[in-house]
């Protein structure tokens, strides 16, 4: 697995990716702003899930619970003992397995753009991913590849821009193809290094295989006492409406939820504008954490 340390500070804080984007995803925008607040304080792990960015292929099925074992294992290979859990997306949602299964190792958790297994719009919302996993059986030339730039911009304009735009890449305007463009190159180092094999298991895993989890985590979720936990979402978030993190703030004892209006899904990871006041209310939780 790869990983990278930022910072010298005595807390650890797990910064978790979404999706099939490796560490790099964190650099942009969060890093700076979590370092500013945090960094006399706190020293940063990012890391990459087997199959994504800098680590190796992905061989056994998805499974949240498996990657809260394999986050486990990755600070037990690091002598870490205790942390604070920071994830966005999917990330939330391995920090919520790691809460279920490890929480005696967590300090506090933080979650961004939450999926919500219990939601009753839970298995509509992982139902779009299907229209993804098309789009890659047309792409099986490039399944044994990782995502590099030679086969960048084939992927992304087949299967992310019908997502974004809800049109194929040949039907844009010259105004939208600009923007394409430039959202296409502001992703490309998070993207850069995944297996394509690893985007088209974790797609079907969406549609076919994550709702079969709901069960551990209606019974682990509720069990989880005395940890500090921050949900936060933006109200245009449409990839985890907001609406989820609402139920999941009612399962999660003592959690609170900062809701930030006209923030989406990405923005917060792309856009100065949506990332300060989201990582600022992060750093200021932190704070609020240490100080006891």
């Amino acid at each position: 697995m790869a990983y990278q340390w930022t910072g010298e500070g005595p807390e650890t804080v797990v910064l978790i990716n979404g999706s099939v984007f490796n560490y790099h995803q964190w650099d942009g925008q969060a890093l700076p702003i979590l370092r500013r607040g945090l960094g006399d304080r706190c020293r940063f792990l990012q890391y990459d899930y087997v199959g994504v960015g800098g680590s190796s292929a992905k061989t056994a099925p998805f499974s949240m619970l498996d990657l809260a074992d394999e986050l486990r294992d990755l600070l037990d290979a690091l002598s870490v003992d205790r942390v604070h859990l920071f994830g966005i997306s999917k990330g939330s949602l391995v920090g919520q397995a790691f809460l279920i299964k490890h929480r005696e190792r967590v300090k506090s958790f933080c979650g961004l753009g939450n999926p919500n297994l219990l939601s009753d719009t839970a298995r509509q919302v992982f139902t779009i991913f299907q229209q993804r996993l098309d789009a890659l059986e047309d792409l099986k030339d490039l399944w044994p590849q990782r995502i590099n730039r030679q086969n960048y911009v084939r992927i992304f304009n087949h299967v992310y821009v019908p997502a974004i735009f809800f049109k194929r890449h040949e039907d844009l305007s010259p105004l939208e193809r600009l923007r394409v463009a430039l959202v296409r190159r502001m992703v490309y180092p998070a993207m850069e290094g995944t297996y394509v094999q690893t985007m088209v298991d974790l797609f079907r895993y969406y549609v076919e295989g994550i709702i079969e989890e709901a069960p551990a985590f209606a019974e682990g979720l509720p069990k989880v006492e005395g940890i500090p936990i921050l949900l936060l979402n933006g109200t245009a978030d449409t990839t985890t409406p907001i609406q989820m993190s609402r139920e999941l703030a009612q399962v999660l004892k003592g959690a609170e939820l900062v809701e930030f209006d006209g923030v989406t899904h990405m923005g917060p990871m792309l856009l100065k504008k949506e990332a300060r006041p989201v990582f600022g209310r992060y750093v200021a939780f932190l704070k609020k954490v240490l100080s006891g």
